[in-house]
């Protein structure tokens, strides 16, 4: 350390050119006590000052100066034999004063010799790169860390989007369109003696102010580990929506926890995540909305290839628990029953392709199987007697949106003991009249057009393997669907007469195709994306409580077009919008439009 400051002393006296030559030090030895007068050499003066705070002492300035003395004079005779091979003439070197030959100066005399700028450079950038060495080696001034560790292990993101909707509805719809969402919601309703709640049909709903909200953190705990943890408003009985309405007196929104997960890589091809997450498999909203979260286990293994135009094979699975059930079911009975826990497995497996022109294409298949969703039919349940809870509760669905066949699931026993005119009450559950094996087929195709834009195109297959037409009626009359029957008959689709039935008219299949161009993801000014796409969704394809709330206002039994476009207004703002129309696919008119515009703010 010592070597390096007398270097540098002299190195910075030798380039201002206020070395005192050969007369300084004897007058440092001549002076007494007093306090030396002023030097014209700044340096000097610089390390007096410091000898009179007691920073240094005086025989430590004396030799300070002496080594920057010595230090000096070499860096003028390297200068010097620098100077000499860039000018390439001795003889200019000698008119200048002989700088080779210097003799010793006068007492007092300041001699400023002619450093080239290129000599200048080279000593600031190694004086420069000293001290960064030894800023980065204690630590406190490295390039790129201004903050902790802990700080730049964070990413936070965030995005608030207000939304006006309009929902239209036709006139000629029907009337009679039972509120499954709200009768799933409120628990057992007398669905036979009282009032059926409806859902608005025919009354047009206008200005509909909306709003999402979604703050995040993704935190890198190492190389292989990250946590991800996000906020977001929303409605708490909706897996499907993390939109709120903001309306309702001022009062404050909620706001929940969306995700929380953390994710590994086991190798550099293999990840695995455990938690609450993102829809971890390729899908559209056919099957799955965008707003939907996974509680679970999911892991992905990528292969990459090289082989006519594959470039990666990638397996995904997961292991997601829909509904636990009740650990002390019945409530109030002494007995207990085990319920069967629902659950999703699920499994993909994706191709993609590097297409000539820079062009792409994905193409996956997925099978997802969903396990004791199906409602059951109770063991003869007395209410009368003061049970509340029949032995097939826990099989009604835990939410619903509209589309999906639904049958009674409590088989009540009437009082024997009250005469048959009595009105009892007979509050029911519904439940899924069909299991769920879904089947979903999807291809991706993008090209790129122009600077910063492309054209895409998704095609997307549902099938719900595990669909049969003899579930309808295999538990008779009482266990009968009570929705998506079509027009004759006497109302019953499980009349005990064939002739006098109801036909059934629930789906199995759907599709949906779908086509954009413009920028991938517009975010600053000037850029736009413009879609296109057409849907057709039977009533059992897949579960209504997980697919697309917004076309057809969510659900499935529903078929239609949708059109779209988004515009940036600024770096990170986009105004959007979306007209989606849809009818019914089979069963109660049911016609509806729906008109969104939105203001995007991500972050």
């Amino acid at each position: 350390m010592k070597s390096y400051l007398y270097r540098n002393i002299g190195l910075l006296l030798a380039i201002s050119g206020t070395v005192v030559a050969a007369g300084a030090p004897a007058c440092a030895a001549a002076r007494d006590d007093a306090a030396p007068a002023p030097s014209s050499n700044a340096m000097v003066n610089l390390i007096r000052l410091l000898e009179a705070q007691g920073t240094i002492s005086r025989d430590k300035g004396d030799e300070l100066i002496a080594e920057a003395e010595r230090e000096a004079a070499q860096a003028r005779a390297t200068m010097a034999a620098a100077l000499e091979v860039q000018q390439g003439n001795s003889q200019l070197v000698a008119a200048q004063g002989g700088l080779g030959n210097l003799a010793p100066p006068a007492p007092g005399t300041i001699r400023v010799p002619y450093i080239p700028e290129t000599v200048r450079e080279q000593i600031r950038d190694e004086i420069k790169a000293d001290v960064l060495k030894q800023a980065a080696a204690q630590g406190w001034a490295s390039p790129g860390k201004a903050a902790p560790d802990w700080v730049r292990n964070f990413r936070f993101y965030g995005d608030l989007r207000i939304r006006s909707q309009t929902q239209l509805y036709n006139r000629f719809n029907s009337d009679q369109v039972p509120n499954f969402q709200a009768i799933a919601a409120s628990g057992p309703l007398d669905l036979i003696n009282a009032q059926i709640p409806l859902l608005n049909t025919t009354a047009n709903k206008y200005n509909l102010t909306r709003m999402r909200f979604r703050l995040g953190a993704d935190i890198t705990v190492n190389s292989k580990v990250k946590v991800g943890i996000e906020m977001a408003s929303g409605n708490d009985a909706s897996p499907v929506s993390a939109t709120t309405t903001l309306a309702g007196g001022f009062f404050k929104r909620n706001l929940y926890l969306n995700k929380v997960y953390v994710m590994a890589r086991a190798t550099d091809h293999v990840t695995v995540v455990a938690g609450r997450m993102d829809n971890p498999f390729l899908s559209t909203d056919v099957l799955f909305d965008p707003d939907l979260k996974f509680d679970g286990f999911a892991a992905e293994a990528k292969m990459p290839m090289d082989f006519l135009g594959l470039q990666a094979i990638k397996l995904r699975g997961g292991v997601f628990p829909l509904d636990f059930g009740g650990q002390n079911f019945p409530d109030t009975a002494s007995s207990k029953t085990t319920s069967p826990q629902k659950w999703l497995f699920s499994g993909q497996i994706e191709s993609d392709f590097s297409l000539p022109h820079d062009s792409q294409l994905k193409l996956a298949a997925a099978y997802h199987a969903f396990t004791n969703v199906q409602g059951r039919p109770s063991a003869p349940c007395a209410l009368y007697l003061g049970v509340t809870q029949c032995s097939t509760d826990q099989t009604a669905p835990f939410f619903l949106q509209k589309g999906n066949t639904l049958s009674f699931i409590r088989r009540i026993v009437l009082d024997p003991t009250l005469p048959s005119s009595t009105v009892q009450a007979q509050p029911q559950l519904v439940g899924l009249t069909m299991p769920f094996r879904v089947l979903d087929l999807m291809a991706s195709f993008k090209m790129p057009v122009g600077k910063d834009r492309e054209f895409s195109l998704v095609g997307d297959y549902v099938r719900n393997l595990a669909f049969k037409p003899s579930y309808v009626c295999r538990y008779g009359l009482a266990g009968q669907p009570i929705n998506n029957g079509g027009s004759g008959g006497n109302g019953n689709i499980c009349d005990t007469t064939v002739a006098n039935r109801t036909p059934y008219v629930g789906g199995k299949q759907g599709f949906q195709i779908l086509a954009s161009f413009g920028h991938p993801n517009p975010r600053g000014w000037g850029e736009w994306k413009a879609l296109a796409g057409y849907k057709y969704l039977g009533s059992d394809a897949v579960l209504d409580s997980f697919n697309d709330d917004d076309f057809h206002l969510g659900g499935t039994n529903a078929k239609g077009f949708f059109l779209g476009g988004t515009l940036g207004l600024r770096q990170g703002v986009t105004l959007g919008t979306r007209w989606l129309s849809a009818n019914e696919v089979s069963g109660e008119p049911l016609a509806i439009d729906v008109l969104q515009i939105d203001l995007g703010v991500s972050f």
